[in-house]
């Protein structure tokens, strides 16, 4: 499935949801996913009303933006859920596609982003799939408006220990996305933020940076920065 870039295509793709899960569905997870996707339908007429709204020159507060996105993502996960339950992890990956749509219309909106674990599975399979400049910068520039608009909580990693926490793997997928891209202010800006944000992962991140320059033959340019950071010691938290 190509990504899905818009809110008209998120609906659409659950309009077509039931019919391509008939064969995988009870009478008892049919109502439960009806139900869900009526609720989705109020959600895409709230935004599309948002959208209205603000064409008219009629702004919202970001704190309304974050609650009309909360509520996007409580049912995203719920939907995400529903594809565990049934063992269709191909589903579960097109499904949290549609986060990035949510994300995105929540920064258009200067809302926060308090659920990012759909986000960050979805920026990894995004970025497994590039291999094209152009579309690496895009998603680079992406996952740094979406660190920009994470709530408070996320960015006080709390729960440092866990390696496979969103918070950190945004980072991880962030810098590797930024190496890929072999733009050098893109890599620094990633970086930098890596150190601020994860200092007490980041030796770690670019220990491994380094064997990916030997491994994958990147340009003397890009070992040059990676190199730099390797070779730095990481600052003080700052929150």
């Amino acid at each position: 499935m190509d990504s899905m870039v818009s809110l008209k295509d998120a609906r659409a793709y659950l309009l077509n949801l039931p019919q391509q899960l008939d064969d995988y569905l009870d009478d008892d997870y049919r109502k439960g996913l009806n139900s869900l996707l009526d609720k989705f339908e109020e959600f895409f007429n709230v935004v599309a009303s948002v959208n209205l709204r603000t064409s008219e020159n009629r702004k919202i507060e970001p704190g309304e933006a974050t609650e009309i996105s909360d509520y996007g993502f409580v049912l995203l996960l719920k939907l995400v859920d529903l594809m565990e339950r049934l063992d269709l992890p191909h589903k579960r990956k097109e499904i949290e596609q549609i986060s990035l749509v949510v994300a995105r219309w929540t920064i258009s909106y200067n809302g926060t982003i308090n659920y990012l674990e759909p986000v960050v599975n979805a920026i990894a399979q995004l970025a497994n799939l590039m291999q094209e400049k152009r579309a690496l910068l895009a998603l680079s520039d992406l996952i740094a408006d979406i660190v920009e608009h994470c709530s408070l909580d996320l960015k006080k990693d709390q729960q440092d220990a866990e390696e496979m926490r969103p918070w950190r793997l945004l980072h991880v997928n962030r810098g590797i996305v930024a190496t890929r891209t072999h733009d050098l202010d893109v890599m620094k800006q990633a970086f930098d933020d890596f150190l601020i944000y994860l200092p007490q992962d980041a030796s770690g991140f670019f220990a491994e940076g380094m064997k990916e320059m030997d491994a994958l033959d990147y340009p003397p340019h890009v070992r040059k920065v990676m190199e730099s950071y390797f070779n730095q010691k990481p600052s003080v938290r700052l929150h």
